[in-house]
């Protein structure tokens, strides 16, 4: 049970690589979460008893494992703006600037930095507060972090980089 778990949560890593809608990478890393929790329990007591895990069956051409790599999300960063534009700040040493591969669009970003020490990172927002123009953006690698560089579609505040729903309800 051990080593499907492994395989599992192999398999759901690469996927997760190379999701791009923003509900199938949650849904994903739903489930990565959960088969971490049941791997960590069947370490801690290989002799329980537990639930099957029911994984859905995934039709479609298979990727050859060449091309899925595998990417650790930069969850840390920290942001600044002004009236005209967003920076990102993300702590990373040893980026070289030919192994960087970034994609803008209008309400996100993914930035992908490869080989970095041995391990591919990750950062990206898959909906942002509001629009950006994704021909102005830039990243900037310095010797210790890159800094991304969101121009803002309408100059004003953003209270956070991320989307958030609107809350607040109208009784009648």
């Amino acid at each position: 049970m051990a080593e499907d778990l492994a395989l599992d949560l192999q398999e759901l890593r690469q996927l997760g690589s190379i999701a791009k809608r923003p509900r199938v990478v949650s849904l994903i890393s739903s489930e990565i979460s959960h088969l971490e929790k049941l791997s960590k329990e069947h370490v801690s007591d290989p002799h329980a008893t537990s639930t099957p895990i029911q994984t859905p069956i995934l039709s479609g051409v298979k990727l050859p494992s060449s091309l899925a790599i595998n990417y650790v999300t930069l969850g840390s960063f920290s942001w600044d703006q002004d009236n005209d534009k967003v920076k990102i700040y993300v702590s990373l040493e040893g980026v070289g600037r030919e192994k960087i591969e970034s994609e803008f669009q209008a309400m996100s970003f993914d930035v992908k930095f490869h080989d970095v020490q041995g391990k591919n990172y990750r950062c990206a927002i898959p909906k942002l507060n509001k629009e950006i123009v994704p021909e102005k953006c830039l990243v900037v690698v310095k010797p210790k972090r890159v800094i991304i560089t969101l121009f803002k579609a309408s100059k004003g505040n953003w209270l956070d980089i991320h989307f958030k729903d609107d809350k607040v309800m109208t009784f009648v």
